[in-house]
């Protein structure tokens, strides 16, 4: 599929960079994923593709480690399309399928139809059309029913470019027709370039050749005014054939240097070599036998260059294949192990106790246990001095939670309260279950100033909107203490804990749903 404009993506592209620099430890999950997205989309928008399979790769790190399924979508989408760009088919079809996949698990039908027709481009690609045309038409059915224009019109692009590459020139007529015809509103015009490539290059199948020129004529300012480099070098270059047989040749030689000035981009090697290609040609129907071959050594040097890239993001590709089937088959391993260790201790009561007081997670939230958090603040403790911040958490009136609703309905609350307040943690924050509906969470590197914004953010987060249970709504609310100190603070963690707790008082004592930070020297 044709790449949208990529103007934003690759202007977001440094303030994202730089944010991950100054600031990645401060970050929630949701804002480290938010900004790895940004840079992952900027990298691919910018054409550089290693950087963009190694955001793509963090990013799907940080979703595995903190359960976030949906986000994985868009990660696994420009993977697929950075593999797809890099000429590793095999490995960009695996990512787009199973992007659907999780799109499918999780209803997000809207990403269903548009990652669609990316895996069906690289079908295209691979010479599968009738795999390639079934995937677009399933996009084009989903954005029929979900009122998608500008997917609608992408999809009928595609099948277009399909019937045309088979040779069925009337069908691909059709097709982009019925898709021009269709942007009839400002706001979906940013499609149209795309579209009159496709009608230009079916029009020379056909042998109009006048027609083709029109649309790639009209197609030029609107791609540069997106941005879109790559689709406007191929259509500079088909621009210049076309020029060439109309006789036009002064014409079409000013047309492949605009197109050589903009192709020199360590990104662009690839088409750096059709455009030097394409004026040896040039050169060499004009009889400058000199000029050919110094484009021709040109050609040579930039085909070079692409290879290299290729081959860097094959080894890229191929590293983060083998960590995930390290990691699959670890995953395996310790399952099968476990499961071993499990029968062996559930055989006596005894043992079975004995595993549970080991665990580390608490089962009902999955927060860390008592002594897990404990172990883990000790950690933090052995490392370098920084300022930290201990905040206790407890439910307001979470009695009459039990007694209105049930306890049941009052574990529920506490397995929500755990996934709102996930959402508002950094990823390094260690969170666990101090007893009942108390819970200790410990931030590294945060003073009283970092610290009253991410207790500020758990406030407005848990009490957004009351948590489901069954047919009950419950509205929940929660007071904090924070203790801000120093690490050296850490091995006096009651005392630590005591400040925290007297400052989580004062928060019930003034009116509750509110957070209260104190500074600790010790």
């Amino acid at each position: 599929m044709r790449a949208a404009p990529q103007g934003q993506s690759v202007a977001s592209l440094e303030r994202g960079e730089a944010l991950l620099d100054e600031h990645a430890e401060r970050f929630s999950t949701d804002e480290l994923l938010l900004v790895l997205r940004a840079c992952a989309s900027g990298c691919q928008a910018a054409g550089r593709w290693l950087d963009a399979l190694q955001f793509g790769q963090r990013g799907l790190e940080v979703c595995h480690r903190n359960g976030k399924s949906v986000d994985r979508i868009p990660f696994l989408a420009v993977n697929g399309d950075v593999h797809s760009s890099l000429h590793n088919y095999p490995l960009a079809v695996r990512s787009l399928r199973e992007a659907i996949h999780v799109a499918e698990q999780e209803q997000c039908m809207i990403d269903v139809a548009k990652l669609a027709s990316r895996l069906g481009a690289v079908y295209s690609l691979l010479g599968e059309h009738d795999i390639a045309l079934s995937l677009f038409e399933r996009s084009e059915t989903l954005s029929i029913e979900l009122k998608l224009v500008a997917a609608q019109s992408a999809a009928l692009n595609n099948i277009a470019r399909e019937y045309r590459f088979v040779g069925k020139l009337a069908e691909a007529q059709e097709k982009i027709d019925v898709a021009i015809n269709s942007l009839n509103d400002q706001t979906n015009r940013e499609c149209l370039p795309y579209l009159l490539h496709t009608r230009a290059e079916i029009a020379t199948s056909s042998g109009d050749g006048d027609a083709a020129l029109i649309d790639l004529q009209t197609a030029v300012p609107l791609l540069k005014k997106s941005q879109n480099t790559r689709v406007l070098l191929h259509v500079l270059v088909d621009i210049a054939e076309l020029l060439v047989r109309r006789g036009e040749v002064a014409l079409a030689g000013e047309t492949l240097t605009e197109a050589n000035e903009l192709s020199h981009n360590g990104s662009l090697q690839d088409l750096h070599a059709t455009v030097s290609l394409a004026r040896a040609r040039l050169a060499q129907q004009q009889g400058d036998a000199t000029a050919a071959l110094a484009m021709i050594d040109d050609f040579l040097v930039a085909q070079a260059d692409a290879k290299k890239i290729e081959m860097e993001g094959q080894r890229i590709a191929t590293r983060c294949v083998e960590d995930v089937e390290r990691t699959e088959s670890r995953g395996r391993r310790e399952s099968e192990a476990v499961s071993a260790l499990t029968l062996r201790l559930l055989e006596s009561r005894v043992d079975a106790e004995k595993v549970a007081k080991q665990a580390s997670r608490d089962s009902l939230t999955g927060a860390l246990n008592r002594q897990a958090f404990e172990t883990a603040v000790m950690r933090v403790a052995s490392g370098e001095q920084q300022p930290v911040t201990l905040v206790m958490l407890d439910v307001d009136d979470f009695k009459a939670v039990n007694e209105q609703f049930g306890h049941a309905a009052g574990d529920g609350v506490l397995s929500m309260l755990v996934d709102r307040m996930r959402q508002s943690l950094r990823a390094n924050d260690l969170l666990g279950r101090y007893g009942g509906d108390q819970f200790l969470v410990l931030c590294p590197g945060v003073g009283p100033r970092i610290a009253l914004a991410i207790v500020n953010r758990m406030l407005a987060k848990i009490s957004m909107e009351p948590m489901r249970h069954g047919s009950h709504d419950i509205a929940v609310t929660v007071s904090l203490g924070a203790a801000c100190a120093q690490t050296r603070a850490l091995p006096a963690l009651g005392y630590l804990i005591k400040r925290a707790d007297a400052a989580l008082r004062r928060a019930k004592l003034l009116g509750k749903n509110r957070a209260i930070v104190v500074r600790v020297n010790v």
